[in-house]
């Protein structure tokens, strides 16, 4: 499934921040939540996260990149299925995980190359996008990220109008 909204809608993650926007306050809690300083980044898309955490990104959308670059983020061109041979303290997908054919690999990768994983994902059923793939209960999601390698260390469900989990997991060594 091609992710067309950078295409279509331009750095719109850096325009919603920059007007107020609803998404200001997820970017902001984010950028709050990840205390790690050596982060990479999943599916950066256009950069805002990655810069806001001051993080290495990669996406494999060019034109996300493209948008990321000219606004100063670190992101390259890369997927979550081939993490960079680098070590990192923490790996964030930030409303990356529903967009995954294969969510276990990216997971799986994840604890490869970090100790600490920081996921957002939708609440399931409760804003379906025509580009997710799956979705997830905070249960479910509990249960493959464990499967995949980590342990629950936190997790906040935030209800309307995000209805959004943030979960914080560690690398089972």
């Amino acid at each position: 499934m091609k992710f067309t909204k950078y295409e279509k809608y331009g750095d719109y993650h850096w325009r919603q921040y920059e007007q107020g926007h609803g998404y200001k306050i997820h970017a902001d809690k984010v950028k709050n939540w990840v205390k790690e300083k050596k982060v990479l980044d999943v599916g950066a898309g256009d950069g805002l996260i990655t810069y806001l955490l001051g993080a290495k990104g990669i996406d494999n959308e060019p034109t996300g990149v493209m948008l990321a670059q000219k606004r100063g983020a670190n992101v390259v061109l890369g997927d979550a299925y081939s993490l960079p041979n680098e070590e990192f303290e923490a790996v964030t997908m930030i409303d990356v995980l529903e967009h995954l054919e294969f969510p276990d690999k990216a997971l799986q990768e994840a604890g490869r190359v970090a100790e600490y994983l920081y996921v957002t994902t939708p609440v399931k059923g409760k804003r379906k996008g025509r580009f997710h793939y799956q979705e997830w209960t905070s249960k479910e999601l509990n249960e493959l990220v464990e499967k995949n390698g980590f342990m629950l260390q936190e997790m906040e469900i935030v209800e309307p109008p995000a209805n959004t989990i943030y979960a914080k997991f560690k690398r089972i060594t």
